[in-house]
């Protein structure tokens, strides 16, 4: 079944449900389905194909999700783009994907295509505030019935590459429902929960929980940008969501910077936490405020749409550093460099099998046949160990182990040394190039404030997290220099810019 059939199904067994709110609009799931088949009415007749990207660049709001169904309804493919992006760099991905129609905002319309200037894609751009009518009208709708097959690309989503243009994931709606499937079975999720996005569109664990509560009949409301973490819990007071994810940054921000951990929130039935590692202690944290909260640990790749494993909540406290089981259609292999699959408790390359696997990446059917291989397995580039009960334990990236004097070392062992020192709340270690020992160990730790304003006091607390480390590994896998920092700098979603910490150090 198709994205979009399902949500005419929705529709037509929950009509006057809520099924989107933002802090100034809302939306029925008869109005979503009816506005969205509307508008795809209208770009069928403008000659938007079958395979023709739409492109969507705004905050989020109503006229953005419907045009992203608009866009299936349409057997088009929707492309949600990083607002955060630079100009150049939403070029070139503009250029990569070419859209027939890019739906944004005017603040983007004019801080990010209008500088493009001749060399916007020559589709039309619709400015959301310039055409309310359109994305509110339901006259005139497209038929729900499918035209596309369930292998057909319905979305693209542009991983955020360090370097050079990101990748375009294609994801076909068999690929999505999938996952959502499996998480809707593993959670589970039903039509009488709520959800709290706070994860933009354009990642794609903001896609697959739009997807997962929209599908199942449950309501999402959309928050603010995440700068202010006591909105966040007034929100989620507010609209009384029984469910909430997002990356450990997002909690993180929310234990040291809000009222989350003593706010009552009875309606919060579930929590989870996506996008790295958060680490034992703040786990325990959560589970002390709050003991009835079930808290679900999720890994994944975008190339997986997303979801791979999920640590069952019962399995928290017992397993706190796992990454969990494989979410129901979906197989872990670990193999060594050959392809071949080694025992339980050894370390490997994390392989992924089902069909939530990608299509492949936009237009690069090279670095395509370099991840996913003649058996049709995805080689994720995480490296990590099953246990005898077959969860999945992760050490690190294959591209983030860092060779010094001939040892090989995955950053996220020794990051996970420091996040046990008292008074260390993040920590980053980078390989730094070396002429003698080819790569160097850095450590960049992020302390409880204040920070020390004293050069000697900040060299005394390096130093103290020096002798930390000493003490719990050897020398030669010890960082050999020691970064102390207020904050970190951050990408759009949370997670560590590490090219801008290795720049800036």
């Amino acid at each position: 079944m198709l994205l979009q059939e399902r949500l005419h199904d929705i529709a037509g067994r929950f009509p006057d449900k809520l099924a989107l709110g933002f802090a100034h609009e809302s939306l029925t799931f008869a109005e979503l389905d009816q506005r969205s088949r509307a508008l795809a009415a209208r770009w069928r007749d403008w000659g938007v194909r079958p395979g023709d990207r739409v492109g969507l660049l705004a905050e989020p709001c109503a006229a953005v999700v419907v045009a992203f169904w608009a866009a299936l309804y349409a057997d088009a493919i929707a492309v949600h783009l990083n607002e955060h992006l630079a100009p150049e760099a939403l070029g070139d991905i503009l250029d990569d994907c070419e859209p027939v129609i890019v739906v944004a905002s005017r603040r983007y319309a004019t801080q990010k295509l209008a500088q493009r200037g001749p060399g916007t894609p020559g589709g039309r751009i619709l400015v959301v505030e310039d055409e309310p009518e359109m994305f509110a009208r339901s006259e005139g709708q497209a038929s729900a019935a499918a035209t596309a097959a369930e292998t057909d690309i319905a979305a693209i989503v542009y991983t955020s590459g360090s370097t050079g243009t990101p990748k375009g994931v294609c994801l076909s709606h068999r690929n999505l429902n999938t996952t959502v499937q499996a998480v809707e079975t593993h959670m589970p999720i039903t039509s009488e929960d709520s959800y709290l996005m706070v994860v933009p569109l354009h990642y794609v664990h903001g896609l697959l929980q739009l997807l997962v509560h929209t599908l199942c009949g449950g309501s999402i409301h959309f928050a603010p940008d995440f700068v202010f973490p006591n909105v966040v819990v007034d929100q989620l007071v507010r609209t009384r969501v029984t469910g909430f994810s997002g990356v450990p940054y997002h909690f993180v921000a929310l234990m040291d910077r809000s009222r989350f951990l003593e706010t009552d929130l009875p309606d919060l039935r579930w929590i989870a936490v996506t996008g790295g590692r958060l680490p034992a202690e703040r786990i325990a944290q959560i589970r002390q405020a709050k003991p009835g909260l079930q808290l679900h640990v999720w890994y994944g790749q975008t190339e997986c749409a997303p979801r791979v494993t999920a640590l069952d909540p019962r399995r928290v406290d017992r397993k706190p550093d796992s990454a969990g089981a494989p979410v129901p259609g979906v197989k872990v292999l670990i193999v060594d460099e050959t392809g071949r699959e080694v025992p339980r408790g050894q370390v490997g390359e994390v392989v992924v099998c089902g069909e939530n696997v990608m299509v492949g990446y936009w237009r690069q059917p090279e670095a395509t046949a370099r991840v996913i291989d003649s058996l049709g397995r995805l080689h994720t580039g995480d490296w990590g160990w099953l246990d005898e009960e077959g969860d999945l334990f992760l050490t690190g990236r294959r591209d983030a182990m860092i060779k010094s004097a001939g040892e090989r070392i995955f950053a996220e062992e020794i990051e996970a040394v420091l996040l046990q020192c008292e008074g260390v709340l993040d920590a980053v270690v980078l390989g730094v190039p070396d002429d003698l020992a080819g790569e160097r160990i850095e450590a960049h730790v992020r302390v409880v404030p204040p920070l020390p304003h004293e050069e000697e006091a900040i060299q005394h607390l390096a130093d103290r997290i020096r002798r930390h480390c000493l003490g719990k590994v050897p020398f030669a896998r010890a960082p050999k220099a020691y970064h102390i920092w207020a904050d970190f700098p951050r990408k759009p979603n949370g997670k560590v810019d590490r090219p801008r910490m290795l720049a800036g150090r």
